[in-house]
């Protein structure tokens, strides 16, 4: 309870900080003089979040842009931010005496959450000269809007990729280049993945939570062996589309985009969730923090975020989900399996160690989902180079033996809440309690 009452303290005293948001080849959170406006304020900026354009089911031709992003505006150094940066680097020191700080991973991990939204502010997105909409920041400073095209006739796409541009509607000096990843009806079965992100293609030892603190914030991402070979043989062999789809605070998409890349993973949409850290309703900040950390909030996410993009696909498409055992990917799985059982191909959880690996949570998880639908894999040499043969059936060679491993751990209790739920929570505690 004390703990509680210190944390609205703190909400309802400390002023509150503003956002903007761009993906670039720098890091957009940190400021620097030529990020700052002509009084010296650091420059409003925008994170264009890649999305889903897709062709309808029932009008051949015809697409459906979804264009998501977020505008908000760096934080100069304060007295509360100074106060939290420097907590936050002693007891990750005190946590990883073995490596040495590092400035640059530190301002891409922690400077994304002193930003402040951009609210009620016109956005302007352009597909060409002749096809643009105004859109207005929601109280998150996000922004949704869903563009119709008769046909792609003169879009800038390359391969399966859309660019647009974004601008503030009261200042369009400065464009920002987002990203539809194209979602096409296909006389074959087409390869669509929704994968998930930590401990599936990013080591990040979720349940144990002194290492994924140093993981998240101190260490350089590593990705899983073999996963980032696997998604790009899947890609070239059975041109796959890839979906993104993690529990993650939007904030940690820059530093995860750049992971991705310099990994050589796929493109594709990203899907995280928005945590607001700062707002001038207190009462508001305080329910939107709790809602993020309930105990089923990531579960919902990721339900929804699926079949979303199951309604958006051809219905002759077919997906592979692939996830892992260190948090509830197999009873989501397993819940969008029985409940569209035509449309999920095969499901591949990694095993992780220290999650609940034990043979009855798979059985549960999988209950009333065919046994040659899913798949458990310690190793991504045990999954299979091409998701489909000849006859658009699934490929099982070169994969798994198909059985369950059993792969036991002391830590018995699946994670139900979100890597962020983690992470503020220590955080609070080393922070002021």
């Amino acid at each position: 309870m004390y703990c509680i009452l210190r944390l609205i303290f703190i909400i309802f005293f400390v002023d509150s900080i503003k956002i903007s948001h761009l993906f670039q080849d720098k890091n957009p959170f940190t400021t620097n003089k030529n990020d700052t406006d002509s009084s010296g304020n650091p420059k409003k900026k925008f994170m264009l979040i890649p999305s889903i354009g897709y062709e309808m089911n029932d009008k051949p031709g015809k697409f459906t842009f979804i264009l998501n992003g977020w505008y908000y505006k760096p934080v100069d150094s304060g007295f509360i931010k100074i106060i939290i940066k420097t907590t936050l680097q002693a007891a990750l020191s005190v946590l990883d005496s073995s490596s040495t700080s590092n400035e640059e991973i530190e301002q891409e991990r922690i400077e994304p959450f002193f930003v402040t939204d951009v609210t009620d502010h016109k956005i302007k997105l352009k597909l060409t000269d002749s096809i643009s909409e105004i859109v207005s920041t929601d109280k998150n400073g996000r922004f949704y809007k869903d563009i119709i095209v008769d046909s792609l006739n003169g879009l800038n796409i390359q391969k399966q990729e859309l660019k647009y541009t974004a601008f503030d509607n009261d200042n369009q000096q400065n464009a920002y280049e987002g990203i539809i990843y194209l979602m096409k009806n296909k006389n074959r079965i087409g390869c669509l993945i929704i994968s998930d992100i930590d401990d599936t293609i990013k080591i990040s030892e979720v349940p144990f939570k002194t290492k994924l603190m140093i993981n998240t914030f101190r260490k350089p991402f590593q990705a899983v062996p073999g996963m980032s070979q696997a998604y790009r043989s899947w890609e070239s062999s059975d041109q796959c589309s890839i979906h993104y789809v993690s529990a993650m605070p939007s904030q940690l998409y820059y530093a995860t985009q750049t992971f991705l890349n310099k990994e050589n993973f796929p493109g594709g949409s990203f899907h995280m969730r928005h945590l607001k850290l700062a707002d001038s309703d207190k009462l508001n900040l305080i329910n939107s923090i709790i809602d993020f950390v309930k105990h089923d909030a990531s579960r919902k996410h990721k339900i929804s975020v699926i079949e979303n993009i199951l309604t958006y696909a051809s219905i002759k498409q077919k997906f592979v989900m692939v996830g892992d055992s260190g948090e509830l990917d197999p009873e989501i799985y397993g819940e969008i399996a029985r409940k569209y059982p035509d449309r999920i191909k095969m499901i591949f959880i990694r095993i992780v160690p220290g999650g609940k690996n034990n043979n009855s949570r798979f059985e549960i998880a999988f209950r009333n989902v065919r046994q040659d639908k899913w798949k458990t894999f310690s190793d991504a040499t045990e999954l299979p180079k091409k998701l489909y043969n000849d006859t658009n059936s699934i490929n099982e060679s070169g994969g798994g033996d198909g059985n369950i491993h059993s792969v036991y751990s002391n830590n018995t209790n699946i994670l139900s809440t979100s890597l962020f739920y983690i992470i503020i929570s220590v955080l609070l505690t080393l922070i002021y309690f």
